[in-house]
Parts: structure tokens; C-alpha cells; sequence
């Protein structure tokens, strides 16, 4: 038997395919990456919590913001016209640090002749700044030495001799050389192993105002190192001369700080914007994100109650008046007194050849004559000359007594209680009367009788003393303090006075009289005008005082807008106010027709009241009193006042002006009273000035009255 062997099938052996060295590289190259950005993650973390001393040094924020400065707003005028507004200019600003040693006389020449100026003043100052940093640097790393070798016994000797050099440096010369071996004081030692890394150095040095045009061209061609130009915020002013007394001044950080400037500050004040950027390494911009930009906002523009036409024609007739006087000034206010609104404010001193400072030793006498001395009774103010603005504005803070003028309000508070109507007679006894408790009293008109209405427009003291004294104290007073006299105006100026009125606790008979024919007691000019407001305003608003304003009240509409005011006394009483004082102005312009009078003749009707009064003393300088006896007047000088609404048929203005002692020439003239030398300028302002805001003229001719001077 044969066997027949079966094929055996044996697999192959399994033969693995080669390596790719393709992907042995992948793996790696992905491995070392990943590795790396693990790596990095570790090392930012580590950067990020726990970074060496040396990275703390060198960190910084990359991103930098930037001011934009904003605007201040303009002051305008009540018709828009532009009194003050900011500009930016450039001034000079020096880094001491950065300036230039090398050849230094001639760098300093050339600076000093490109900012015109001389080289004594530009000199000394770098110089000066130069060598006390050097001063700060040598004492710097003389302070924080690190000597760990000294003995404790040396370390105090050296802080002895510093503390000896520094005190003898107290009384050394300035530092006159960039040596700063001059007046260099040295300072106690202070020895650590970790000093600061730099002194603190003079590195910001202002050379100049903001520079004009002409200048700012020279300075841009110098290549001196530590010399920049700053851009600064400038303040300009149009007609300073006449309207800075009520726009007032900015001070250098553009912040107001007088009258108007610094009354309306937070409306004027713009608000800064900024833009913020991303900067490389080396500190330069890289790029802006979205949203980085905040643009600056301009201040609110705000217009003013003043009117530049008006204050032009008050301050020129004011200026004439105190010429044609020969006074020691005058100051002059105007009111609309609807709504309040202060159009116009003046104010000027003047020195006359003839006046002399009073020795507060000599004794003046009651009946001072001409042939003796002429006292300065207005005092000097330095500040006006520095600038217009820093004027004392005597309007607002200098009171006087209104004499005369204030009988007005007397005559109008006997009125108001019912003691005395306008048509009622009184016996004035031909101008010389004895009150019953003894005080003689004296008229300049003599007659035996006025009724009450001729008692005011003859200005007679017997006739007024006698209708005070029938008021109780507390009426006179009350009606007085309605009428807005012993308070302030408060209208945002700084120093405004709040007057003088007597308190009740010490209120006399002998006050009563006194202050019935305006005497005890004391204003402002601008009290004065916002008092007679109430006697020139119209309708229900007559017999009330409107509160004042130097921010212009203009409504939407283009419309003035009326301020309701607070009562004084009653319509009735203040509309026969007002007619009974057409007659003053009456005799005024009676007096003009002998001096002059427009070709056309007064356009105008006014109503009005002048005073004449002694100058009272001033409050004694220091380590002076007033001589034994005086009774606290320059006799024989005077204040002269005139105070008048118009037109005398729905009156919009109201006008005040004060002489301060008229020259002795007029005097013995007997021509130095309110209504020859102050009603004069009232009358030609308050002409002008209703023309100007185009009132219609008055149609109905001046009532023939007595003529009288006060």
C-alpha cells in the first residue's frame, strides 16, 4: 500500500515595513513644540507670579493716554459780541537736565536772543537751575553711599561735618556757576545697601509767556537740546480797559478767580478728552483700540448782562464829568430795571494837583473854608494798575452817604404808612426850623410852606424831618430794608459792601432825623440803583426792587425777560413817586439850558433825585485814630449824586453817578451839588442810552417847576 504525502501550506514570515524617517521627524518636531508651549506657559506663569528683581525693573505699562485739552467758553456781551475767549499759544520751557554744558554762553546767547530777551535775565536762571542739580546729585550719592567699611565711629564724625557744612550753607550767596561749588549745602549722609536710582532734578523751567508770532518763528529755528515749547491756554480780552472790572480774570490754570470769570466758572470750565494707545518696547505707537478716543467738550459760551456800546458811552461821560470837576473820581452805574440786568458799571480815580494825605492829627473844623487843606478823600488802588481787572470796583464795594437822594425813599415810606399825602401842606418856616429836642435844621430853598410833593422836588430838609418824625422807628427802618439798603445785592462779585442802616437796638430821634435827609446811613452805588428801580418799573411790578443780574436774561424769543422783583412799597405810592420826581428833572434840564442842550433837545423825559453830602472819614490806618472832636467828616468836601429813571412814561432805565469831590473852584461857585456836576452825566448817558436800545422818544413836554439845587 502506497501513501500519497499532502502538500503542507507553511505562512510566510511576517516582515515588518520599514520606518518612515518622514514620520520620525513629525513625531519629534510635534513632541519638541509641545514641550516648548508647555515650557512658555510654565515660564509666563512663573514670570507672571513670582518675577525676578531684575524683570520688575523693566516692566511697564505699554499703554499710554494722552489729554486733549478742551475749550474754555466765551464771555459775551448782551448782544453777543465777544468780551473774552481762550486760544492756545505757546511759551518756552527749559529741561536744566538736558541743556547743553558744553559752550554754554553761546547756547544761552542764542536762546536769550531768540525770546528777546537779555542775557542777564535767561542766564542766571539756567545757570543757577544747573548747578543746583548738580548740587542734588552730588548730595545724592553722598547720601545714600554704601560704605560697609566705615566704623561706627567714622559714619557719626562724617554726619557731624554734613550737618556743620549744612547749616553754615544757610546764609551762603545764590549759586551763580554751573560749578555748584556756590551756596551748595551738603546733606547728613544715609548709608544703605539699596539706594535710589535717581536724584530728584530741576528738569521743568518756564522762560517765557506765551510767545506772539514773531517770536514763536525765531524759537522753532533753535536745535537746543532741553529747550521745548509748551502749548498753553491764554485768556485774551476785548476792550480790557473798559470791561474787565466785570469780566473779571483767569488765573494760569484757566480757572476763573474774579467778577464774572470766576462767578459763571463752572459753566465756562470744558471738559478735557483723552486718546490712549499701545506702545512697543521702545515706547512707540503701535496701535489704537476701539474706542480709546474721548473727544474733549468745549465750556458753555454765556452772555453777559453788560452791553459793550453802553459801557463805552457810561465810562466816556463818567470820564468827562470827573475832568469838568476837577473830582477825585466818580463812578457810575446802569440798570434795566425790568429785568434786573447790570448793563453797564464804571468807576475812576483821579489825583487833582491840589490834594493833600490827611496827618489823622489834625483837627478838621465844622466849618471848614476853602483856604484850608484839599484831603485825599479816595484812596489810591495800585491793583487796577497791574491789571484793569483787579480794580477795586468801588460801585460794588465803596458806600458813601447818598444825601439827598435818599429822601425819595423817605418821602415814599410817609406815604405808604398813611402819614402824609402828596398834596398836603407843611409848614416849613422858611427854611430854618429847631426839631423838639433841639437840632436846628436848614433848607437851601426858604419857604414858609410846600406841600409834600414840593418838599422833594425843593429838597427841603425842614419839610422832610418833619414827615419822618411821623413814623414810628421800626416803620422808617422796615420801609428802608424793603427798598433792599443794609444788605447785599449779592450778584457773585467778590467784596461787595452790604451798606450801613442803623440796628433798631440802637436806633435814636437823633437817627431819625439824620437818616430822613440821608445821613446815618450808607450805600453802594449799586444799591442806590437797584433801589430806585422801584419807582421805575411799570404796571403791578411798580414798587418793586428786581433782583440783579450779571448774566444777561434773554429768553428763546429774543425777549427780555422780567424778574418779578420783591415788593418795596405799593403801585400807588411808587407811581407818585415817580411823578413827583419829574419835576426834579425838570429843574435839571433847566440848569443844562444855560450849559448846554442837543440841537434836537432831550429826546427823553427822566425822573430823578440828587444829593449832595460831606465825605465821611475812612477807617484810620494803623497805629492812627481820629483826632479828639472830629466828628468823623471832611467838611467841606463833598460827594455829589444823581440818581434817574427814564423815560418818565414806562421807564426801562435806571441811572446812578457819583462825584467824588468836586474842585474847590465849583465850590465857590456854590455849583459843586449833585444836580451841577452828576446830573449832567446822567442826563447825556440816559439820553444816549435809550436811543441806543431804541426806545420811542417821550412826547409829553417837562411840567414847569420850581427850579432848586441839591
Amino acid at each position: 500500500m502506497s501513501f500519497i504525502s499532502s502538500p503542507v501550506h507553511v505562512a510566510p514570515p511576517t516582515v515588518e515595513p520599514p520606518v518612515s524617517i518622514g514620520r520620525v521627524w513629525v513625531v519629534l518636531i510635534f513632541g519638541g513644540l509641545t514641550l516648548a508651549i508647555v515650557g512658555m506657559f510654565v515660564r509666563v506663569v512663573q514670570l507672571q507670579t513670582q518675577p525676578s528683581e531684575q524683570l520688575v525693573a523693566q516692566m511697564s505699562d505699554r499703554t499710554s493716554s494722552v489729554v486733549e485739552e478742551g475749550r474754555r467758553g466765551d464771555v459775551l456781551d448782551r448782544r453777543g459780541r465777544l468780551l473774552a475767549a481762550t486760544r492756545f499759544g505757546q511759551r518756552a520751557i527749559v529741561d536744566p537736565s538736558e541743556f547743553p554744558k558744553k559752550d554754554i554762553e553761546k547756547h544761552l546767547l542764542a536762546l536769550s536772543e531768540a525770546l528777546g530777551q537779555p542775557l542777564s535775565v535767561v542766564g542766571p536762571r539756567i545757570m543757577n537751575a544747573i548747578a543746583e542739580n548738580e548740587r542734588r546729585e552730588n548730595a545724592f550719592h553722598r547720601k545714600f553711599e554704601y560704605r560697609p567699611e566705615l566704623t561706627a565711629e567714622e559714619i557719626e564724625e562724617d554726619a557731624a561735618k554734613d550737618a556743620a557744612q549744612a547749616e553754615a550753607a544757610l546764609n551762603a550767596p545764590a549759586i551763580q556757576s554751573p560749578s555748584g561749588a556756590d551756596g551748595a549745602a551738603a546733606e547728613p549722609r544715609e548709608f544703605s545697601p539699596k539706594p535710589p536710582t535717581k536724584p530728584r532734578l530741576i528738569k521743568y523751567l518756564v522762560m517765557s509767556d506765551v510767545l506772539d508770532d514773531s517770536t514763536l518763528s525765531s524759537v522753532r529755528k533753535l536745535k537746543l537740546p532741553g529747550f521745548h515749547l509748551e502749548s498753553r491756554a491764554v485768556r485774551e480780552m476785548a476792550s480790557p480797559e473798559i470791561a474787565a472790572v466785570m469780566v473779571g480774570k483767569v488765573d494760569f490754570g484757566d480757572r476763573g478767580v474774579l467778577a464774572a470769570e470766576k462767578l459763571l466758572d463752572e459753566r465756562l470750565q470744558p471738559k478735557d478728552g483723552s486718546f490712549s494707545f499701545v506702545r512697543d518696547a521702545r515706547g512707540r505707537p503701535l496701535w489704537m483700540e476701539p474706542g480709546a478716543y474721548t473727544p474733549s467738550q468745549r465750556g458753555e459760551d454765556v452772555r453777559l448782562s453788560f452791553d459793550l456800546g453802553l459801557q463805552r458811552l457810561l465810562t466816556k461821560e463818567l470820564e468827562r464829568g470827573v475832568l469838568e470837576a476837577d473830582a477825585q473820581g466818580g463812578r457810575a452805574v446802569l440798570l434795566d430795571s425790568h429785568t434786573g440786568e447790570i448793563l453797564a458799571m464804571a468807576d475812576m480815580i483821579r489825583r487833582p494837583s491840589d490834594v493833600v494825605d490827611y496827618d489823622w492829627m489834625t483837627l478838621i473844623p465844622k466849618d471848614k473854608r476853602l483856604d484850608g487843606p484839599r484831603y485825599v478823600t479816595v484812596r489810591d488802588d495800585p491793583a487796577r494798575l497791574t491789571h484793569p481787572a483787579m480794580a477795586r470796583n468801588r460801585v460794588v464795594e465803596e458806600i458813601y452817604e447818598p444825601g439827598s437822594t435818599f429822601k425819595s425813599f423817605v418821602w415814599a415810606a410817609v406815604v405808604e404808612k398813611g402819614k402824609a399825602s402828596p398834596d398836603e401842606v407843611f409848614n416849613t418856616h422858611w427854611g430854618e426850623w429847631t426839631t423838639p429836642y433841639g437840632r436846628s435844621i436848614r433848607d437851601v430853598v426858604k419857604r414858609a410852606t410846600m406841600t409834600w410833593r414840593e418838599v422833594l422836588v425843593n429838597s427841603s430838609n425842614v419839610g422832610m424831618v418833619q414827615g419822618g418824625a411821623r413814623l414810628t422807628f421800626e416803620e422808617l427802618r422796615t420801609t428802608l430794608i424793603a427798598f433792599g439798603f443794609g444788605r447785599r445785592a449779592n450778584i457773585g462779585v467778590a467784596g461787595e459792601s452790604a451798606g450801613m442802616v442803623t440796628p433798631m437796638s440802637r436806633w435814636t430821634k437823633i437817627t431819625q432825623t439824620s437818616v430822613s435827609f440821608g445821613h446815618e446811613v450808607a450805600v453802594t452805588p449799586l444799591q442806590m440803583a437797584r433801589a430806585f428801580c422801584a419807582f421805575a418799573r411799570d404796571g403791578e411790578l411798580a414798587g418793586s426792587i428786581p433782583e440783579l443780574s450779571l448774566t444777561a436774561r434773554i429768553g428763546p424769543d429774543g425777549m427780555p425777560i422780567t424778574d418779578p422783583g420783591q415788593r418795596a412799597v405799593s403801585v400807588r405810592t411808587a407811581t407818585a413817586a415817580r411823578e413827583t420826581m419829574r419835576g426834579v428833572t425838570a429843574n435839571l434840564d433847566k440848569k443844562l439850558a444855560l450849559r448846554e442842550v442837543p440841537e434836537s433837545g432831550w429826546r427823553y423825559e427822566l425822573f430823578g433825585k440828587s444829593g449832595t453830602a460831606d465825605v465821611p472819614m475812612t477807617t484810620p490806618p494803623p497805629g492812627k485814630r481820629r483826632p479828639k472832636g472830629s466828628d468823623g467828616y471832611f467838611r467841606g468836601q463833598y460827594n455829589a449824586t444823581f440818581v434817574a429813571g427814564g423815560p418818565a412814561i414806562h421807564p426801562r432805565l435806571v441811572c446812578v453817578v457819583v462825584i467824588d469831590d468836586p474842585g474847590r473852584e465849583l465850590i465857590a461857585k456854590k455849583a459843586h451839588y449833585g444836580t451841577y456836576v452828576a446830573g449832567p452825566v446822567v442826563r447825556r448817558v440816559m439820553d444816549q442810552a435809550l436811543a441806543y436800545l431804541g426806545e420811542p422818544a417821550s412826547e409829553k413836554p417837562t411840567a414847569d417847576l420850581p427850579v432848586h439845587a441839591d
